[in-house]
C-alpha cells in the first residue's frame, strides 16, 4: 500500500509538535473567506505560515491569509458565569477543490491538526444563502450537508490509515456542540437558523436553475468548502460543528439583474467578524469533549 500521503500527514504534525513544544489545543477552528479578521488578537498568537509546515499546502484565494494561530482566548463561563479560557489552534484560511488541489490536499490542514491531537474542529464558511426570509450577515448552524462536489477524501490512497473507510456519517455535525452555539446566540440575540449545506466544487456561482435544484433537494445554503473537511475529521474521530455566514443570496432568487462578486462575498463576512467572534469565542470556551 502506497503511504506517502499519510506519510506527508504524520510529517505536518510532528513538525508541529516539536515547533510548539507542547500538547495541541484540544480544539481547531478553520476561518472562511473573509472571516480570518474575526478573532480579536489573532494577529498577537503565535503563528506559522503555511508554507512553513511540511505538507501544508498554500490558498491564493482572496480572504484566506494561509496560517496557523495558536492563542489563549476566555470568555464567560455556562457553569458559573466567571471568566474561563481555552487555548484554541486557528487555521486562517484552507484550501479549495476548485484551485486544482486533490481531495487530500483539500483535507491535509485538517488531517494534520488532528493527527497532532486537536480532538475537535469548528469549520466556518461564507455561503450563499437560499432562504430568502433570512438575512444577509445571519448565520447558519450546518445539520447536515449534501455532498456535490464529486469528491470523497476517503476515496483512493489519501483516504487509507485514517480510520474506518466506510465511514457513518449519520452524525456527522455534533448535536450537541449545535445546542451549546444555539444557545449562546439567543443569549446575543444573533440570528442562527439551522440548515443544511450543499457543498459544490466551484468555483463560478451556481446558476438560477442549480439554485432551485438546491433548494428543491432540500439545501439551505450553498458553498465550495467544508464538506470534504468534516468527513476527513469524522473518519478520524473528531467531533465537528460548521457555522455559515449567509454573505450573498443564490443566483435568481433576486432576480435576473442581480449579479454575484466574490469581493462583496468578502466584505460581508468582515462585516460581521464582531458578532462572529461573540458567537465562537463565547461558546468555544465552553464546550466539553466527554
Amino acid at each position: 500500500m502506497d503511504t506517502s500521503y499519510k506519510s506527508r500527514v504524520e510529517k505536518s504534525s510532528e513538525f508541529l509538535n516539536k515547533h510548539f513544544k507542547e500538547p495541541a489545543p484540544e480544539l481547531c477552528i478553520v476561518l472562511g473567506s473573509g472571516l480570518g479578521n474575526a478573532i480579536p488578537g489573532i494577529d498577537s498568537m503565535a503563528s506559522l505560515k503555511f508554507s512553513e509546515i511540511p505538507g501544508f499546502k498554500v490558498t491564493e484565494v482572496v480572504g484566506h491569509a494561509s496560517e496557523l494561530r495558536i492563542g489563549e482566548i476566555s470568555g464567560p463561563s455556562n457553569i458559573d458565569g466567571k471568566t474561563t479560557s481555552r487555548k484554541i489552534a486557528f487555521l486562517r484560511g484552507r484550501n479549495h477543490a476548485y484551485e486544482g488541489f486533490s481531495a487530500g490536499d483539500v483535507v491535509h490542514n485538517v488531517r494534520a491538526m488532528i493527527a497532532w491531537g486537536v480532538k475537535g474542529i469548528l469549520l466556518t464558511n461564507a455561503a450563499g444563502c437560499l432562504e430568502t426570509s433570512w438575512q444577509l450577515g445571519d448565520f447558519m448552524l450546518i445539520d447536515d450537508h449534501i455532498n456535490l462536489s464529486g469528491l470523497n477524501p476517503l476515496s483512493g490512497v489519501p483516504g487509507n490509515g485514517f480510520g474506518q473507510r466506510f465511514c457513518d456519517m449519520t452524525r456527522c455535525y455534533d448535536p450537541h456542540w449545535g445546542q451549546e452555539f444555539l444557545t449562546r446566540a439567543a443569549s446575543l440575540g444573533v440570528n442562527l437558523h439551522s440548515g443544511i449545506y450543499a457543498g459544490v466544487l466551484g468555483p463560478s456561482y451556481e446558476t438560477p436553475a442549480e439554485i432551485r435544484m438546491l433548494k428543491t433537494l432540500g439545501a439551505h445554503a450553498v458553498g465550495m468548502s467544508t464538506v470534504l473537511e468534516a468527513i476527513a475529521a469524522r473518519q478520524m474521530g473528531a467531533r465537528v460543528v460548521g457555522l455559515s455566514c449567509m454573505t450573498n443570496y443564490g443566483a435568481g432568487l433576486l432576480g435576473p439583474e442581480t449579479r454575484l462578486d466574490h469581493a462583496d462575498v468578502v466584505h460581508m463576512g468582515a462585516s460581521v467578524a464582531k458578532t462572529m467572534s461573540e458567537l465562537v469565542l463565547g461558546t468555544a470556551v465552553n464546550l466539553r469533549f466527554q
